[in-house]
């Protein structure tokens, strides 16, 4: 492990397992684009990491907004905003990629590193993080039968 590593542990959790295991797929794309940088892993076929991330992006903020719609949350306009922006940036890179020659350039590469870790620790540390917290404060946990 490198020290520009990210680990994923309970402290980055939401507590939302399906939404937390897409966000360890994040960390784990970051972490293999961050060590073909440093010379560690080598090459990276980087048109498919971000074909496969667009989808994934699209996917993902789609199965986050329609939680956020299900329970009510009070900031999922914001929310919903700031996922159009995302989307718009991975797209931008998306093209950017594609129109290079090479299927693994150093520059590219780069940028979709600055992506996704711009994604993890602003929007996933911080943002997704308030949308768990009021999950866990105003939705109801369910009290079995017999119990009061």
């Amino acid at each position: 492990m490198t020290k520009a590593e990210l680990v994923w542990d309970d402290s980055v959790s939401l507590a939302i397992p399906e939404i937390d295991a897409e966000h360890r797929t994040l960390f784990t794309v970051y972490n293999t684009i961050r060590a073909s940088l440093e010379g560690g892993d080598g090459a990276v076929d980087l048109k498919g990491v971000c074909a496969e991330l667009l989808a994934f992006t699209r996917e993902h903020f789609a199965r986050e907004e329609a939680l956020m719609a299900a329970h009510a949350y009070p900031d999922l306009e914001a929310h919903r905003t700031l996922h159009r922006t995302f989307l718009q940036q991975i797209e931008d890179i998306w093209t950017f990629v594609r129109a290079g020659g090479e299927p693994d350039d150093y520059l590219a590469r780069f940028l979709v590193l600055g992506f996704i870790g711009k994604w993890l620790k602003m929007h996933t540390l911080v943002v997704d993080r308030k949308f768990g917290e009021w999950l866990a404060l105003h939705v109801r946990k369910e009290v079995p039968e017999g119990v009061e």
